[in-house]
């Protein structure tokens, strides 16, 4: 295994955010009062911050075991916890994490790293998706802790997740399969395993096996200095039935934010009832009660609606046993703090973008935007362009080759694309070739080119050969553009400077920010035959064919009902931006309208896209229609119930006040 100089690379190929000490100690606290932990492992030990904590807090312990595959952390964790047994091995092929009835607690900080970033780098030592799944399947067959109707799901969701999850996915199901029945499991994992799709199988292993006695929330990024995504710390409970069952308990929620925060602790100025820091949580814990003070709040969850995005997908898993493949509602996908401002949601019915007839994805990739965006500066008969720094030069580009494209949020002011308002383009070369290439097309699609200008055949030969400082690479050999080359067999069909044909998803009707620093806003689209507008991957793109459903969605989408959804289920990354996902927008799901309360948020629409922007009264009057099938006497306060969660989502995710 390479020894890295630069650290941060390190740390984003092995997934590594060492926990630290105050998120160790925390995570220990919330474990119950009157649990005394005898044997401790901490599969991915790291430098050993967890497993620390829990030595500190259970000095009694009789086998305290750490295991990381790191050689380089495995020192560092022996000078840390001197008091316990640790070893430089792979947790899914060794022996020593299994004893006899299993761990009375299994703590850990999984590694969060896509099997993509194991492919392309086998340097750094760890074993590849494949490895780890068949080395956790012969594991689970091997297991004497798990019952046989146990091991069957276990097994089922092993040979089932995801090969595009995380590592963290299979370690989860690893940890869980060592705990002792009646033991805890305690994780520290990103806010993000509450709503990707990736991590169904464990909230569906939770919610058969485990009961998650407390989630902890950072909402307000206090905890990691250089992590990309908030965190939240889990505590699990093995159940000690000998059937599974499913959990109707509550959870205790604590978010968590600075106010309560002190040097020595991330809730040392926390107080209940006379009491401070620690005890005061053990007290909340204990008492399972509604608690919230500045920086603090403490609530009871029902566990199904900590994971509403598994309620819907149950009855198309393989791994979902036939009890559980119920017929399920539309509004069962509604987050719990949204229905707890609603009340009976079962008396309005409810419409997804899908079921609209509304198709969702992600817009284009170019897998080298240096090299294929470009700025349009004049616009005649041959079009002149300036490209990039690396190259630095004014080129005439002929206009078959170029296509307007929205790159960013900022391209645009407003909410409205239009063709004319839009100076970046993309390079979309389909037809013509560099005379260099020419002798190497194939015979068979020979007659498809032509050879392309000088000026373009420079830019491209130059862009052959210029290495990226942020690539470390020549652009042709970048993984997303290495694909672009197709050779046959006398020859080539295609070369690694022309992008795919586009699909619908890069010319959409609309598309939103995938990235928010405000409210997700939904952007209108203003594709005009012969003058397509392409979207780049930056943002999460929608298309119907139907010019009114596209007016009508496009108004759905920046109602505070939708802002709020997307609030609610993305993901907060750790400078305070939510990102949103094509699957978070799938997700979202409004009152059903009838055909008057369409017609009339059309017509608001089209204000909208002749003045470009929502102001409040145009905002009051969208949320008035969107929530109507409420009825018209609740519907106001619905309204400002909405408006005053998405503005404390907002401050909590900003840190900045927003006017109600």
């Amino acid at each position: 295994m390479q020894h890295f100089r630069d650290e941060d690379l390190k740390i984003k190929r092995y997934g590594q955010v060492f926990s630290g000490k105050l998120v160790g100690n925390l995570l220990v606290a919330m474990l119950p009062g009157d649990f005394d932990g005898k044997t401790i492992i901490d599969p991915m030990v790291g430098q050993g911050d967890l497993l620390k904590a829990a030595c500190t807090k259970y000095s009694n312990a009789d086998l305290v075991l750490g295991i990381d595959i790191d050689k380089d952390v495995i020192d560092k964790c022996k000078d840390n916890i001197p008091e316990a047994k640790i070893v430089r091995d792979n947790a899914f092929i060794s022996t020593e994490i299994n004893i006899v009835d299993g761990w009375d607690l299994v703590i850990t900080n999984p590694p969060y790293i896509r099997y993509q970033t194991l492919r392309r780098n086998p340097e750094i030592g760890l074993p590849d998706g494949r490895e780890l799944r068949k080395s956790l399947i012969k594991h689970i067959q091997q297991s004497t802790i798990l019952n046989g109707r146990e091991k069957k799901l276990y097994l089922e969701i092993a040979n089932g997740y995801s090969g595009l999850s995380d590592m963290a996915v299979p370690s989860w199901i690893l940890c869980a399969s060592i705990v002792k029945s009646g033991g805890y499991m305690a994780m520290v994992v990103p806010e993000t395993w509450l709503n990707r799709d990736y991590a169904l199988p464990i909230h569906y292993l939770l919610l058969r096996c485990f009961e998650v006695i407390a989630i902890a929330r950072d909402v307000e990024s206090a905890w990691f200095e250089n992590a990309e995504v908030r965190t939240c710390l889990v505590i699990c409970r093995r159940k000690e039935s000998e059937t599974i069952k499913k959990s109707f308990s509550d959870t205790v929620v604590l978010e968590i934010g600075h106010k309560v925060k002190s040097e020595d602790s991330l809730i040392g100025n926390l107080k209940f009832n006379n009491s401070f820091n620690y005890e005061a949580l053990r007290q909340i814990l204990m008492e399972r009660i509604t608690h919230s003070e500045e920086g603090f709040s403490a609530k009871l969850t029902p566990l199904a609606d900590l994971f509403p995005g598994l309620v819907g997908r149950l009855s198309d898993q393989k791994w979902v046993f036939r009890e559980d493949k119920t017929d399920v509602r539309k509004s069962d996908y509604i987050p719990n703090e949204i229905r707890e401002i609603l009340g009976n949601i079962n008396d309005v019915d409810y419409d997804s973008l899908e079921s609209l007839g509304w198709s969702i994805g992600q817009g284009l990739r170019t897998g080298a935007n240096e090299f294929f965006y470009v700025k349009i500066i004049s616009e005649d008969e041959t079009p002149v362009v300036n490209t990039e720094p690396w190259y630095g030069r004014e080129i005439p580009v002929s206009a078959d080759n170029l296509r307007k494209a929205l790159k960013k949020r900022s391209d645009i002011d407003g909410l409205v694309v239009n063709y004319n308002d839009l100076e970046r383009c993309i390079l979309y070369i389909q037809h013509q070739v560099r005379q260099v290439d020419f002798q190497r097309v194939s015979y068979k699609v020979k007659g498809m080119y032509t050879l392309m200008e000088t000026e373009l055949d420079d830019y491209i030969s130059c862009g052959e050969k210029y290495v990226s400082p942020s690539h470390k690479k020549a652009f042709k050999e970048l993984s997303a553009v290495i694909t672009n080359e197709k050779k046959m067999d006398d020859g080539y069909e295609r070369f690694w400077y022309m992008l795919p044909k586009l699909k619908k998803r890069h010319v959409p009707n609309l598309c939103m920010p995938r990235v928010c620093g405000d409210s997700p806003e939904a952007l209108f689209v203003n594709q005009v035959e012969e003058k397509n507008i392409i979207v780049d991957a930056n943002f999460i793109t929608l298309w119907n064919p139907d010019t009114r459903s596209q007016v009508i969605a496009f108004t759905l989408l920046n109602s505070t009902w939708a802002k709020l959804f997307l609030e609610v289920i993305g993901t907060v990354m750790g400078g305070g931006a939510l990102k949103v996902e094509a699957s978070h927008i799938r997700k979202v799901v409004f009152p059903h309208l009838n055909t008057e309360k369409q017609r009339e948020l059309e017509k608001i629409g089209k204000m909208i896209l002749k003045g470009g922007r929502v102001d409040n009264n145009i905002q009051e009057q969208i949320d008035r229609i969107v929530t109507s099938p409420y009825g018209e006497a609740k519907s106001n306060f619905l309204n400002i119930q909405l408006r005053k969660l998405l503005i404390k989502k907002l401050h909590e995710r900003t840190g900045q006040k927003h006017d109600e």
